[in-house]
């Protein structure tokens, strides 16, 4: 198997619980937040000030790309607004509705760019999750501790993770980002192709295994490393909800 697919496979196994863990997080903050409050409004400020970092970076990236493409901006806001059907946005930049699908597809796709980018710096920089993520596929107990061990030992471990966990559940598209999957994947298939009908297939190679490569890497990582911490807040949010409901005689009902 080349050495190109395995990462990028490991991406494509991450989207998806990365995406239902992102749900049920955005879910469970606002009931958490209500829980802890007993008011509507308090429920939205926890909500807000458990992703500001990742809903900031999110709007500015947005809004930069599409001022940069010359895309007219109906709506740049980076607070929190009540929807209907009680849903809440935390921040929103609405794109005039006649915008092309390329540049569309650029500005809702930017945040997830940005943020991968973000993770990996954070990941490889400041916590060397490439190696703990190398320990735990060997499966060895003892390798696996050592790995941990370097992990958390990371000078201001938790607030890098707290920054992590907020970017990686804001930077997912959202029903109003006109994103046209097709058009990117369509994308670089047709350079492919239009690189080997050429007989360019050593430097399609090179490219697949030299930056190409280097992207996988960078993409699973970040996903992967977003995953296990929403996985581990999923926990943090599941025992606090324990917690305040026992102790203040309150529960949450989830739809």
């Amino acid at each position: 198997m080349p050495e190109w697919i395995v990462p990028w496979m490991l991406a494509a196994l991450a989207i998806w619980p990365l995406q239902r863990a992102t749900r049920w997080i955005h879910k469970h903050l606002q009931g958490l937040g209500l829980l802890m409050t007993n008011d509507a409004q308090g429920a939205v400020l926890v909500y807000y000030v458990a992703l500001f970092p990742g809903v900031v970076l999110r709007e500015i990236s947005q809004w930069i790309v599409a001022r940069s493409l010359l895309v007219k901006v109906k709506k740049f806001r980076m607070w929190p607004e009540k929807q209907r059907r009680g849903a809440i946005r935390l921040g929103l930049v609405e794109i005039d509705d006649m915008t092309d699908t390329v540049r569309a597809t650029l500005v809702g796709i930017v945040p997830v760019a940005i943020g991968i980018v973000a993770i990996s710096i954070i990941g490889v920089f400041l916590f060397n999750a490439e190696a703990l993520l190398q320990s735990l596929a060997t499966g060895d107990m003892p390798q696996i501790m050592a790995g941990l061990d370097a992990f958390m030992s990371s000078p201001d471990f938790w607030l890098w993770i707290y920054v992590i966990f907020a970017i990686a559940n804001a930077m997912l598209p959202e029903e109003h980002d006109h994103v046209n999957w097709w058009l990117l994947a369509g994308s670089l298939a047709a350079i492919t192709i239009f690189l080997l009908f050429l007989d360019l297939g050593v430097l399609v190679q090179a490219g697949l295994e030299g930056p190409f490569t280097q992207l996988a890497r960078m993409t699973s990582l970040a996903l992967i490393l977003a995953l296990l911490i929403d996985w581990l807040v999923i926990g943090l949010i599941r025992l606090m909800e324990w917690g305040f409901g026992r102790f203040l005689n309150r529960e949450v009902e989830y739809r």
